[in-house]
C-alpha cells in the first residue's frame, strides 16, 4: 500500500488504521506500507525500515526506532526530537558525560557512536521526557518559558535554555503544565538514561 490513507480527514484515517491492523491480525498477510507520516507508521506496523537517500537507517519495532535510535536522523524523523549543543568529556561503559553551551556537566547519557575528549556534539532528549520533580537519577536544565499552548489532553511549552536554544517541551504531568508562565524562569528535568548523544 502506497499512502492510502493520506487524503482522509484525520478521524476517519484513524479508523481505517484501526481496520486496517484488524485485518492484519486476523489474516496474519504481511503488509508492506509506504507512509510519511510517523505516527501512522509506529501505529500500524510491527516493523519500520527507516530509508533516508534511498537506504535504510534503521530496520526495527516502532520501540526500538523511537526509544533506541540509531541515528541523529533516525531520532530526529521519529517523533519531536530536542538537539541541544554539546561537548563531550568522556565514555565509560556506553554513558557519556558531557558539557552543555550553558556549562553545565551531564553524565549517564546513551552515546551512539565513539567520540573523542572535545569532540562536538548532539543530546537529544524528547518533549516527553522532561518534567518538573527532581529525582536522584535526574539531568537539570535552566530554561525561560517562551510560549504555553494548550491541545485539550496536552500542553506544549516551547523553552529557552541559557545557552539560547529553543526546546519543546510536552509535559506529561499536569503540575508541570499548570505551573509555567510565560517568561518564567525555572529548572527542567530529564533522566540522562533517556537522551541520546549523537556525532555533531
Amino acid at each position: 500500500m502506497d499512502e492510502p490513507l493520506s487524503a482522509l480527514d484525520k478521524k476517519l484515517r484513524e479508523e481505517i488504521q484501526a481496520e486496517i491492523r484488524r485485518i492484519h491480525r486476523e489474516t496474519g498477510v504481511t503488509i508492506l506500507y509506504v507512509t510519511h507520516d510517523q505516527e501512522e507508521a509506529l501505529h500500524l506496523s510491527d516493523r519500520i525500515a527507516l530509508f533516508r537517500d534511498g537506504r535504510i537507517e534503521q530496520i526495527g519495532t516502532g520501540e526500538d526506532l523511537y526509544l533506541r535510535p540509531a541515528t541523529d536522523f533516525v531520532a530526529g524523523f521519529i517523533g519531536n526530537s530536542n538537539f541541544l549543543a554539546a561537548e563531550h568529556l568522556e565514555t565509560v561503559g556506553g554513558a557519556a558525560t558531557i558539557r552543555l553551551a550553558d556549562g553545565s556537566v551531564l553524565s549517564g547519557i546513551n552515546a551512539n557512536g565513539s567520540f573523542d575528549r572535545g569532540q562536538k556534539a548532539r543530546l537529544m532528549v524528547r518533549p516527553e521526557a522532561f518534567h518538573l520533580e527532581r529525582n536522584s537519577k535526574s539531568a537539570e536544565l535552566a530554561v525561560e518559558i517562551v510560549d504555553v499552548a494548550f491541545y485539550g489532553e496536552r500542553r506544549r511549552i516551547v523553552a529557552r535554555t541559557v545557552a539560547g536554544q529553543e526546546i519543546d517541551i510536552r509535559p506529561t504531568s499536569s503540575a508541570m503544565a499548570t505551573h509555567n508562565a510565560t517568561g518564567s524562569r525555572r529548572q527542567v528535568f530529564f533522566d540522562p538514561a533517556a537522551a541520546f548523544l549523537f556525532p555533531a
